[in-house]
């Protein structure tokens, strides 16, 4: 027990010894002024010396990216400039060639975080790796360095990409500023059904109006999700057309796509929807009766009194329903 105890004291105070160093590093490159030449940063003899220590360089590249996460404009600048003086892309280069798949996913991380676009290429090949996390990692670094361009992997990535990826790779987009980039047309024709999927939140996203042709021939696609993000899509590029071609859809799609049409009828409708929306109060699922008496009402609040002529306005469920959407509009 005491050896035990002793032993990791010493562990301990060795850690401390070599953390220190490494954030005396870290200050003085964060803190130095930047002219239009990139500046050395200062290292002492005992710092160049103990670079080849692994466990040193470990934890100073740790305490680089801590840093770098949270530090932006010249700092973080000072930050890159200093971690590509002391060479150690050099090493994360060297552990994406690992076989282990964490090893490998960590090295990319660390090149995206250090702004290394010379890499390039070696992080590329991964985007389309088996493991997912390594391939997550490897396209989310991509876009990191490269915004809009970098999303060609689309272009060649066989695997599923999923809806949490799809996220991230969203908020990624979403600190840069809008661009006109292409690729879209092509992305919406992939075999890959997760890539026809994420074209469809750019489009909607970015507001990619020019499209709306493609995205309403999506909803003939046998795929079910891939007709539920397009009608998503139209609700945000909709056209004074858009209203007609959704409900000409209606009676053809699934119970959960038929409640997305409606309620995208929401914003999209006009007075003239009113009648059909009626007619498909004949269904029995009360939820998406619910929702057709609110379109009704968003279209137009007067459209409650055609719902209220009806023979069966007075039994349940539409006698609770529009009593609920009336006391909505209140």
């Amino acid at each position: 027990m005491f050896i035990n105890l002793t032993i990791k004291k010493v562990r301990d105070g060795r850690y401390k010894k070599l953390k220190n160093m490494a954030d005396i590093l870290i200050r003085n490159a964060i803190f130095l002024e930047q002219t239009e030449e990139i500046k050395l940063i200062p290292i002492t003899a005992r710092t160049a010396k103990m670079l080849s220590n692994d466990n040193f360089r470990s934890i100073l590249t740790q305490e680089l990216l801590s840093a770098k996460k949270n530090i932006s404009g010249t700092a973080a600048v000072n930050l890159e400039n200093l971690y590509n003086q002391l060479n150690l892309d050099k090493y994360a280069v060297k552990r994406l060639r690992s076989r282990r798949w964490h090893i490998k996913a960590k090295a990319i991380q660390e090149l995206g975080i250090m702004g290394q676009k010379t890499h390039l290429n070696k992080i590329y090949r991964s985007t389309n790796n088996k493991n997912d996390l390594v391939r997550m990692e490897a396209q989310t670094t991509i876009v990191k360095l490269y915004g809009f361009e970098g999303l060609r992997f689309l272009d060649v990535v066989s695997y599923q990409i999923s809806e949490w990826q799809q996220i991230k790779l969203l908020q990624e987009l979403s600190r840069l500023a809008p661009d006109n980039f292409s690729g879209i047309e092509k992305w919406l024709n992939s075999t890959n059904m997760s890539v026809i999927v994420f074209a469809l939140k750019l489009v909607r996203n970015y507001h990619r109006f020019e499209l709306y042709d493609r995205i309403t021939e999506l909803l003939n696609h046998p795929n079910e999700v891939i007709r539920l993000e397009a009608i998503y899509t139209l609700e945000k590029i909709y056209t004074n057309e858009t209203s007609k071609v959704l409900i000409d859809k209606y009676p053809l799609e699934t119970l959960k796509n038929q409640k997305a049409i409606v309620k995208a009828l929401q914003d999209v409708g006009y007075d003239d929807d009113i009648p059909v929306l009626i007619q498909f109060l004949g269904q029995d699922e009360n939820e998406l009766k619910r929702l057709i008496v609110r379109t009704i009402a968003n279209i137009n609040p007067e459209g409650l009194t055609e719902v209220e002529n009806l023979p069966q306005s007075n039994q349940y469920p539409l006698d609770q329903i529009i009593k609920q959407i009336k006391g909505e509009l209140i």
